[in-house]
């Protein structure tokens, strides 16, 4: 049997209506997933279960972030992790991958089991940005697009601590889980920026999308 999960943006402590909002897109998305594994099943006979919530929602306090980031250490190597087809965008592709790859889980979210060995020097690259306070800004809600999706996931691991970083790039949002504090924020625009230019070449497992003809 096959696990997956509906892995959206999490509603916020004191929202309001946002609560709601994200509640049923929450919903929606799971649904549509759920059609498409019915009509994948049907037609492979892949049987694939689903939670029905999504990881837990974390703290957006920005006061927090200095404490995360002593979770990373400044000459540690990076471990980077791909993460899987989104379930809002490719529902149909996700199901396929989690049917055929092996596959790990971070903090709820998928990823493909296999480590990217790095290139160069972007292992120091990664964890000098990371590191760095200007990288990152305050969590802004109400952005477009299909919500926070785990697209990589970066590791650091500092005598028996582990530091993990999953990065949405289409949103331009983190979400930091170190030994002794968790923060859900943005990155800055400079990093963004940069942090998509280092990535492009580490899309090796996930599927890219062809348009229909």
């Amino acid at each position: 049997m096959i696990r997956a999960d509906c892995w959206n943006h999490p509603p916020h402590k004191g929202a309001g209506y946002g609560d709601l909002f994200w509640s049923t897109v929450v919903s929606l998305r799971g649904l549509i997933v759920l059609c498409v594994v019915w009509l994948v099943g049907c037609k492979q006979e892949v049987k694939v279960t689903f939670d029905a919530a999504p990881p837990p929602a974390i703290e957006t306090n920005f006061n927090r972030l200095q404490t995360v980031l002593a979770g990373i250490p400044k000459t540690g190597v990076a471990l980077l992790y791909e993460g899987l087809p989104s379930e809002f965008w490719e529902p149909e592709s996700l199901v396929q991958e989690l049917s055929r790859a092996k596959t790990i889980k971070r903090h709820g979210y998928p990823f493909y089991e296999e480590l990217l060995a790095m290139q160069g020097t972007d292992g120091e690259q990664f964890t000098a940005m990371f590191s760095a306070r200007t990288s990152f800004a305050p969590y802004t809600d109400g952005k477009k697009g299909g919500g926070f999706h785990a697209d990589y996931c970066l590791e650091w691991k500092a005598s028996k601590e582990t530091t993990h970083v999953v990065i949405s790039l289409e949103d331009g949002e983190v979400k930091l889980y170190g030994p002794k504090a968790k923060l859900h924020c943005d990155l800055s625009q400079d990093a963004i920026q940069k942090l998509r230019q280092l990535l492009s070449r580490y899309r090796k497992n996930r599927p890219i999308e062809t348009p229909s003809p």
